[in-house]
């Protein structure tokens, strides 16, 4: 049976259709109206408008709109759920709380949010000073912006709860800001072409000293300059630096391929000319050296001293052999002063989680393209197994690797920390963990540059060679992340930190302490202080201290002080732990024509068990020109001659030296 609505429907359209056909009266010549419809159409429209319907009971119009109603209430649920729906499944970008949602970390530890947004913005670098204040370097110009944009952010915690709660800017005016060290009572920030000086001297928590000390390095791609000041174990500050990385389109922008590395403020100076290698400098002497090898973002030292660095697709180098050991011997060819260490290889394959990634890139998807800011971890709080543990950031996979390291002769060998899978990953494209820093809680503080895009135009793809606004989502953003064990009680935050205040025993005394950063810090305040009375006490604690970290870094700060003296470098070389011994052998370089003594000893080392004392014995004694030293070198050389580094260390001694081994006559 068909409805009322039916037999209502069909009683319209018969009488609107009569109507239309006793009314016609085409126009055989339709005129344009104003708004360029003829004048015919113009007389339907009439009609229309003019037209009565059939006038209906309430209740007729409420059976005829009622299944209209429902179809369109439908309609808007549907959209709305799916609106919904769409939302839950919708970004990046996240806010920090579902951000750290995302985030997979190894079993046993725990990652948690230290500070976001919007204390901080694009952040790539940070430090913790010795009153517990952290600098935070924001570069909101990558990847193509040179306007000074860059900035420098002080975070305090002004409520002891040892989490950040105010945010100032400390420095800006900067131009792609890339490091950031304490030094004095300022910071060194590196800024291509420039090492800068920054300090605030009426405490106001902006910076009222600027002052440049270092100039001329490249300003080319950014992915490429100058990079993470660093204090070493020797008391020089080391720069990550891979020389100039020539531009092929945006010349106009990065095309400054240096001008003589230098002080700035100092005439008749040193100057280094521009070479692919990483630098190392003394602001009070005015030293100024280049390094052997060459790092790209980041670098980094164990508790020994031994340098390690990093490219994009080569995530652990170690510098075996120092410059100023190959600089003796100016005609030997050397490929390389840097070993490779991974044993999964160059450009080694990673593990993603990330959910839609996004590449740039044609390339180089799966495996190592964007390694930065290798760090072996020195905090003294994780678990021992973690001991000789390495992190690497890979942002353009949104992930954290790490490797175990284990003892190679003359350097190392690094594995997998687990198959198949990373230490940390993230589901969140926009997840870009770019820095490390260990802090003085111990925890591993991860910086995230949380972007879209990381990688530089200079190598993507067309559409993005244009300085576009695209290149810049995200510069609003940034998170700082804290790791720690995830272990009963907590670790306890990082508070009620005052080392500045310290007298030198307290500060002394802290060069026994687990964390690199207490010790690192401890040794940084003493050699700036130059203060008399620590010398005993730098001596107290290397004769009575059983921690041997405590009495290598009472050795370096008696160094940097001045006050190191030959007998108890003796001692030194006589100790039981390998690593204090391979020091003191370095430290003896500079008393080998003041100290008989010292020599004599050395020469009784040929025999070290150890093979890193073996080789560093090999190297120092280069600089011996006597029968008795060429005796012991020949003999390590010959016991070890299968170790590459140990053939190096030998022919680096002199050109005259090195021509006599190969003058070798073979007995058959």
């Amino acid at each position: 049976m068909k409805s009322f609505l039916y037999y209502k429907e069909k009683d319209i359209v018969e009488k609107t259709t009569a109507r239309k056909m006793s009314s016609h009266n085409p126009v055989e010549s339709p005129v344009e109206n104003g708004f360029g419809s003829s004048g015919l159409e113009n007389h339907y429209c009439k009609e229309f408008t003019n037209r009565r319907f059939p006038r209906l009971s309430a209740f007729e119009s409420f059976v005829f709109l009622v299944p209209w109603c429902f179809c369109i209430l439908g309609f808007c649920i549907l959209l709305l759920v799916l609106f919904l729906t769409g939302c839950g499944r919708s970004g990046p970008p996240f806010p920090p709380a579902k951000a750290l949602e995302t985030l997979k970390i190894k079993k046993g530890f725990r990652i948690e949010t230290f500070v976001t947004e919007p204390a901080i913005a694009s952040p790539v670098a940070m430090e913790f000073d010795e009153e517990g204040r952290i600098y935070v370097v924001e570069m909101p110009g990558y990847p193509l912006d040179t306007r000074p944009t860059g900035r420098i952010k002080l975070l305090e915690d002004t409520n002891g709860d040892g989490r950040p709660d105010r945010s100032r800017i400390f420095a800006d005016g900067l131009v792609l800001p890339t490091g950031v060290m304490r030094w004095k009572k300022g910071i060194l920030v590196t800024a291509a072409p420039d090492v800068w000086y920054f300090e605030d001297t009426d405490g106001d928590g902006r910076a009222d000293v600027r002052r440049k000390v270092l100039t001329g390095f490249p300003f080319t791609n950014p992915q490429h300059t100058v990079n993470g000041p660093l204090y070493g174990l020797d008391n020089w500050i080391y720069l990550a630096h891979e020389g100039p990385a020539r531009a092929v389109i945006f010349k106009e922008k990065f095309g400054d391929l240096g001008s003589g590395i230098r002080f700035a403020e100092r005439n008749g100076g040193p100057v280094l000319k521009v070479e692919r290698r990483g630098v190392r400098f003394r602001p009070d002497s005015f030293q100024l050296e280049y390094l052997s090898g060459n790092s790209q973002y980041g670098h980094f030292f164990d508790e020994w001293g031994h340098y390690f660095t990093v490219s994009n697709s080569n995530h652990l180098r170690h510098e075996v052999i120092a410059a100023r050991y190959l600089e003796r011997n100016p005609d030997l060819p050397v490929v390389t002063a840097m070993q490779d260490l991974s044993d999964h290889e160059n450009a080694a394959k990673v593990f993603p989680i990330t959910h839609r990634p996004r590449f740039e890139l044609l390339t180089d998807v799966g495996q190592f393209t964007s390694a930065c800011s290798l760090t072996l971890y020195l905090g003294g709080a994780f678990p021992a197994e973690f001991r000789r543990i390495s992190f690497v950031a890979e942002p353009a996979h949104n992930l954290v690797h790490s490797d175990v390291w284990f003892e190679a002769g003359s350097t190392y060998v690094a594995k997998r920390l687990e198959d198949g899978i990373e230490f940390l990953a993230s589901t969140d494209s926009w997840f870009r963990p770019v820095n490390f820093y260990i802090g003085p809680d111990g925890a591993l503080y991860l910086v995230d540059y949380y972007r879209p895009m990381i990688e530089h135009p200079e190598w993507t793809s067309s559409q993005h060679h244009h300085d576009s606004k695209e290149l810049y989502i995200g510069s609003d953003k940034g998170r700082i992340y804290r790791i720690v064990p995830d272990s009963q009680p907590p670790l306890p935050m990082p508070t009620n930190i005052h080392l500045g205040k310290a007298s030198d025993e307290d500060l002394v005394q802290q060069l026994a302490n687990p964390n690199i950063w207490w010790r690192r810090t401890a040794q940084r305040l003493l050699v700036d202080r130059q203060s008399a009375g620590s010398s005993e006490l730098l001596v107290r604690l290397f004769t009575e201290s059983p921690s041997p970290l405590a009495r290598l870094h009472a050795l370096w700060t008696l160094e940097g002080l001045g006050k190191l003296d030959a007998s108890l470098l003796e001692k030194a070389l006589q100790g039981s732990e390998p690593g204090v011994r391979e020091n003191a052998i370095r430290l003896a370089e500079p008393r080998l024509t003041s100290s008989p003594a010292l020599v004599e000893e050395l020469l009784e080392m040929g025999r070290d068990p150890n093979p890193k004392v073996r080789f560093q014995l090999l190297c120092t004694l280069g600089f011996v020109d006597t029968p008795q030293a060429r005796a012991v070198q020949d003999k390590l050389l010959k016991n070890h001659i299968e170790d590459e580094w140990m053939q190096l260390a030998a022919l680096s001694a002199s050109s005259a030296r090195a021509s006599q081994y190969f003058e070798i006559k073979f007995v058959l």
